[in-house]
């Protein structure tokens, strides 16, 4: 069965008109021990405030010896608390220092897209979201077609956007934001 899509044929149908802000990737791994270990664990498990998440991954930005991976993950992971509390412009540049040191971090690059669209920066974050979603990482990569699925809509383009919220639901069954979102959709069969 052919589908088509198009903004006048009743083919999207949005329940409630809800800017939805992008979404933060997980925090990217820190290998060994020491405070960049901490500062991950902090991201990924939230077992600790924000603000104090956020000292402790800058006193491992100041104070400790890294590998260049790893640090470069340790503003990645910076990136995601400042993110948190809403932050979006520190977020970026913690971000893009960890690009500069590692710009293989895929994980980072869908990140970068989550920042600039909720900072509205839709074209951006639209060209950093295309190459994250190479990431091999199949969570990252889930959000990563998640927000692109929402820059694609803040665009016009409806038909990539359900095209994205699909994939990222395809790769992640259990992603209910994603699952949310293709609930606004409704596909009608071409020429009806």
């Amino acid at each position: 069965m052919n589908t088509r899509f198009g903004l006048g044929i009743s083919t999207f149908v949005v329940a409630a008109a809800v800017a939805l802000p992008a979404h933060a990737q997980g925090a990217v791994t820190v290998v060994g021990g020491g405070m960049a270990q901490d500062c991950y664990e902090a991201v990924e498990y939230g077992r600790i405030p924000v603000t104090k998440a956020l000292d402790l991954c800058t006193m491992a930005l100041e104070t400790e010896t890294m590998k260049r991976r790893d640090k470069a993950a340790t503003y990645t992971n910076r990136g995601i608390l400042h993110m948190r509390m809403g932050n979006n412009t520190r977020a970026l540049g913690d971000y893009e220092r960890g690009l500069n040191m590692m710009p293989d971090l895929q994980e980072t690059r869908v990140n970068v897209g989550a920042a600039l669209y909720n900072l509205k920066r839709y074209p951006e974050a639209l060209a950093a979201l295309n190459l994250g979603v190479a990431t091999e990482d199949t969570e990252a990569r889930a959000v990563a077609h998640y927000n692109r699925g929402l820059t694609h809509e803040k665009l016009g383009d409806l038909q990539r956007a359900y095209e994205d919220f699909r994939e990222a639901l395809r790769l992640n069954p259990d992603f209910t934001m994603a699952a949310s979102q293709m609930d606004r959709f409704t596909v009608v069969p071409a020429g009806g």
